[in-house]
């Protein structure tokens, strides 16, 4: 895909996708559809994809994108505690995903993404292998996605969330977030633990091995539901205070990408963006 055709939008929102793919697999998303893998013998060959594919994954990190890691101690104290949480993470990088997986690894993540996603020829089968899941459009099967997502957490389970929704590639900002992880978070009374994606300057060898800036995922301090307040409420505080900490974060370490220069100024007009 041209640099051209990557950096524009249909619509003057931040629900856009930067970045269109063809997806040709016909395949229904429906309340038959197994959205969390249960079978034992599937179960048990994702597990083992994970082991092999993981390692692979940090490679891959570190060599393309120079990846670091800060406070993984954080999600070793919160792993230790057995218990399911929320990872959230702004959702900037083509492989920001297995980013996220590798880095909560060996805890089990599953990974709501859009449907169309899970329609891509062959990619699909090494998506669902790696527990990702999709979000489907009807409405009897997105009642039976949030069921098994609830079902995924009450079993000590990880699920992963990008509350922004679309992929902006090397976006150095944060955007606003849609409700979903934090209504999951609500009502099975659990942290969410916010990833944050920021880009530094390549100085050193790391010029030679390509342009784009080098990435550093930043773990912060998992964030509690408010029980004192009513679940509208409780979900709209902690989404909120999700955001304010992943921006002080990010905004610390800021890139400016002026390939979304005329993306932004057409947001500011319409009031979609801050």
């Amino acid at each position: 895909m041209s640099e051209e055709k990557q950096y524009q939008i249909e619509t003057a929102s931040e629900d856009s996708h930067i970045i269109h793919l063809k997806h040709q697999v016909k395949i229904n998303f429906d309340e038959n559809y197994n959205y969390y893998i249960k079978n034992p013998i599937k179960k048990f060959l994702s597990k083992v994809f994970m082991t092999f594919a993981v390692p692979l994954f940090k490679v891959i990190h570190y060599l393309g994108f120079g990846l670091k890691i800060k406070n993984k101690k954080i999600l070793k104290a919160l792993r230790k505690q057995k218990t399911a949480f929320i990872t959230i993470a702004n959702h900037c990088l083509i492989l920001d995903s297995t980013m996220s997986v590798a880095t909560t690894f060996p805890k089990t993540l599953y990974m709501p993404t859009v449907e169309p996603t899970m329609k891509i020829p062959v990619a699909r089968l090494i998506l669902r292998a790696g527990n990702v899941m999709p979000i489907p459009f009807n409405i009897r099967g997105l009642v039976k996605f949030k069921n098994d997502c609830n079902e995924i957490l009450k079993n000590g389970k990880v699920l992963h969330y990008f509350p922004e929704g679309a992929l902006w590639p090397y976006y150095g900002k944060l955007r606003e977030f849609k409700p979903g992880a934090f209504r999951f978070a609500v009502d099975a009374n659990i942290p969410v633990l916010p990833y944050c994606f920021y880009f530094r300057e390549r100085r050193g060898l790391w010029k030679l091995l390509g342009k784009k800036p080098l990435v550093t995922l930043e773990v912060i301090e998992p964030i509690y539901p408010d029980n004192s307040l009513s679940k509208k409420d409780a979900i709209n505080d902690l989404m909120n205070k999700s955001h304010s900490a992943m921006k002080q974060i990010i905004d610390l370490h800021p890139y400016d990408n002026p390939q979304y220069k005329d993306i932004e100024e057409q947001l500011q007009n319409k009031g979609n963006i801050n």
